[in-house]
């Protein structure tokens, strides 16, 4: 099951730059278990879900490679990349679930280790939403923009290190549901409380 977990994850940082909420990703993880052919119905699927039609919604194809290059990779695509894949979808050659996957399988290098990174911090970050009150939380714009901001960090060998912190996922997580973690009234022995330095 733990190879369709990834699998899932690899769509839902593609499509949504964030990691799955537990439910969905051991829905959609059962569904590839079972049905040869989910990995493209999911990919249908999310890619006329009303968060991504939210997300990419009166986009040009030009804004939506780019948005896509972002999510995947962390970086701005190049023009050509840019032009290649607009050029098939406006020609119809391609439909935006086939292009976010196929952009995501063709990663080489520094962008296939950020992809790799983001989608090994989703899975983690994923199983760390383990308590009914974090699971409960996980939905909304506000949680879901901490999870997007947190993959979005995502994008080097020390990013990722950071992003696969079990204290930094927790962080974010108590963010979403608003537990404190403690960490605020931190304050370090013989600095000045104003923090100044």
């Amino acid at each position: 099951m733990a190879d369709y977990v990834t699998d899932v994850q690899k769509l839902y940082v593609a499509y949504f730059s964030r990691p799955g909420d537990p439910e969905g990703v051991a829905f959609w993880a059962n569904q590839m278990a079972t049905n040869p052919a989910a990995y493209q119905n999911i990919s249908a699927a999310f890619s006329t879900s009303a968060e991504y039609r939210a997300a990419y919604a009166n986009m040009s194809n030009s804004a939506v490679v780019t948005e896509i290059y972002d999510n995947l990779f962390g970086r701005a695509a190049e023009q050509a990349g840019i032009n290649f894949w607009v050029d098939k979808l406006d020609k119809g050659i391609i439909t935006i679930d086939n292009m976010v996957t196929t952009i995501a399988a063709g990663a080489q290098g520094s962008d296939l280790f950020a992809y790799n990174a983001k989608v090994a911090t989703a899975v983690k970050f994923t199983e760390r939403i383990d308590l009914p009150a974090e699971k409960a939380a996980y939905s909304g714009d506000a949680a879901l923009k901490i999870a997007v901001d947190y993959i979005a960090a995502v994008k080097d060998l020390q990013s990722a290190a950071m992003g696969n912190d079990p204290g930094n996922i927790d962080a974010a997580i108590a963010r979403m549901s608003g537990t404190p973690t403690g960490m605020e009234e931190i304050q370090v022995v013989g600095l000045p409380e104003d923090g100044g330095w």
